[in-house]
């Protein structure tokens, strides 16, 4: 490139890096008020475990831990533990410094395809999807593995399109989100997609495999790690892939068996800027095809001949036949039997649609797979939970400003010499920021009995230090377990909720009060335990008497 062709993208580079810039200058005070909230919240169950572990990892564990989770976010939280105080405003500043991180990512990954400012359109959109808000800050996974799944599939697209170094990082990325959340090992499906749509990326096989030589360096020291304290190195992950190959409780809290959970929720998911985005694409795709400005007769007829074209026909079957086996299979096999289909489909489709020649094609199938994978697997997986839509909202996010783009692109009108596109662009980040300084803040006021829980766990363990100084080498079990292991410090067990007759660890629906004293009565009879905190109601257990009460929380002792 000569001097006059960088003199001409100069101004373009300063105004995508001011944009940038300002990018990150307001999520960054997102993220500040909603760590501040959390603050107020405190910590959920998993936030607890994370802290617990992360105390494990410093040096300083209390006796409670649970190493099936994963181990990146409690290992960086274990960092500052050993060189800082130990508080749980650690682990959720370092979820909103992933937050920022993942919104960076996502706005250089978006600039692959659209201008600065639908860029920046979509990256705050991302960011203020109220499914993005919430857990933003809040001390889980979610937020960091899809941070890291942003990096490693934008390192993987620049790995394939620029330069096969970019594989390096691409594949540790991919790595890191595993490490940080285990099912973010889906966006394997989208990365091997896309390098096998641009094969030419093989020519350059040794990249390849120096890369996925690198990304095996942060699972060593976790493999030694289980296999010291377990005895087998895969410990913690096959623990994870047992779980998600069967079916959910159906005593739990969160089974929910519902295949069109996440379809029934998406407008609560994406907010009013994402219900504004889809309403402008819907009355432009009215205004073309009413007005006749755009035949899709017309141009449906001119993409079946050419896709008919040098045995399409044989293709456009086979194709036909993988979509209704997915279809009619959908939830009635394996999930990880639908996520090769659809990957086929995909694989299929894309091969079909080259013969028309169409713009990013292979990033459009990219983000359609990435949506897809996640939506599969959690819809199919009978354990349900709002957060987990966090996988999909940047995928999401992506097919709503490429869907604005469309049709933006075709306004050319113009308000006092502005085009209407660019008012519509700020009009819906006006409205993206409204939402959210009056939504992060009502965040508070929709955890309330998550707070409670804090407050309620908190105000007994600080009492039960008090009233017993020789608490620590007493037998305690709880429900909430993680809650009291790290307020007090030590190996809390958890209460099993018994299904069947089977000890089973989780939050039960609903349960028999009466039934329920005299299984708990005989569970902790024959354990020798000390002291029960519960959060059950309505229960006589007839060697225990009732100490002290917190709000729900109830602390028995064993009468002696």
């Amino acid at each position: 490139m000569n001097l006059p062709e960088k003199l001409n993208q100069l101004p373009k580079k300063v105004n995508s890096a001011i944009l940038l810039i300002l990018l990150v200058a307001i999520v960054s005070v997102i993220v500040y008020y909603r760590v501040k909230v959390q603050l107020e919240i405190g910590p959920m169950w998993d936030t607890y475990d994370f802290l617990s572990n992360a105390l494990l990892f410093a040096g300083k564990g209390s006796g409670y831990s649970d190493l099936n989770r994963p181990p990146l976010l409690p290992f960086l939280t274990s960092i500052f533990f050993r060189f800082g105080e130990v508080t749980e405003v650690t682990i959720f500043a370092l979820d909103g410094v992933f937050a920022v991180f993942g919104v960076i990512g996502f706005y250089l990954f978006l600039k692959l395809r659209f201008s600065e400012s639908i860029s920046f359109l979509g990256a705050l959109l991302f960011a203020t999807f109220p499914i993005t808000l919430i857990f933003s800050g809040a001390g889980l996974t979610d937020i960091p593995s899809v941070s890291l799944s942003i990096w490693a599939l934008y390192f993987t697209v620049l790995a394939v399109k620029k330069n096969s170094k970019f594989f390096y990082v691409s594949f540790l990325f991919v790595v890191l989100a595993f490490l940080t959340r285990y099912v973010a090992a889906l966006i394997i499906f989208p990365v091997l997609f896309y390098m096998l749509t641009n094969k030419k990326c093989f020519a350059n096989l040794k990249d390849i495999i120096l890369g996925i030589l690198i990304s095996f360096l942060p699972v060593l020291p976790v493999l030694l790690f289980f296999n010291y304290v377990y005895g087998n190195a895969l410990y913690s992950f096959k623990s994870f892939f047992t779980t998600t190959g069967v079916k959910g409780l159906t005593g739990s809290f969160f089974y929910q068996p519902d295949m069109f959970f996440y379809i029934k929720h998406f407008f609560s998911y994406i907010g009013p800027g994402g219900f504004a985005i889809i309403s402008i694409i819907l009355l432009g795709v009215m205004f073309y095809f009413v007005g006749g400005k755009y035949s899709l007769k017309k141009e449906f007829k001119r993409n079946i001949s050419k896709l008919s074209m040098n045995n399409g026909k044989i293709e456009i079957s086979i194709l036909l036949i993988l979509v209704l086996i997915f279809i009619f299979s959908f939830s009635k096999v394996q999930f990880s039997v639908s996520e090769i289909i659809f990957f086929l489909i995909c694989v299929m489709s894309y091969h079909l649609l080259k013969k028309l020649e169409m713009q990013f094609m292979d990033l459009n199938f990219l983000f359609l797979l990435w949506f897809m994978t996640f939506f599969i697997f959690h819809s199919i997986y009978t354990i349900k939970d709002d957060r987990y839509f966090v996988t999909m909202a940047a995928p999401v996010a992506y097919f709503l400003v490429l869907g604005f783009n469309n049709i933006s692109s075709r306004l050319k009108y113009k308000i006092k010499n502005i085009e209407i596109s660019k008012i519509l662009i700020l009009v819906i980040i006006l409205l993206l920021l409204t939402f959210t300084a009056s939504y992060v803040p009502n965040i508070l006021k929709e955890n309330v009995l998550s707070r409670e829980k804090v407050e309620y766990t908190s105000s007994a363990s600080n009492w039960l230090r008090e009233y017993d100084p020789d608490y620590e080498n007493k037998i305690i079990y709880a429900d909430y377990s993680a809650y009291f292991g790290w307020y007090l410090k030590m190996k809390v067990i958890p209460m099993p909720f018994f299904d069947n007759g089977k000890p089973q660890y989780y939050q039960p629906k609903e349960y028999n009060a009466n039934e329920l004293s005299i299984i708990y009565n005989n569970e902790l009879k024959k354990n020798n335990v000390d002291y029960y905190l519960s959060n059950k109601q309505g229960l006589n257990l007839t060697d225990y008497k009732i100490l002290k009460q917190f709000g729900f929380i109830t602390i028995y002792k064993r009468r002696s």
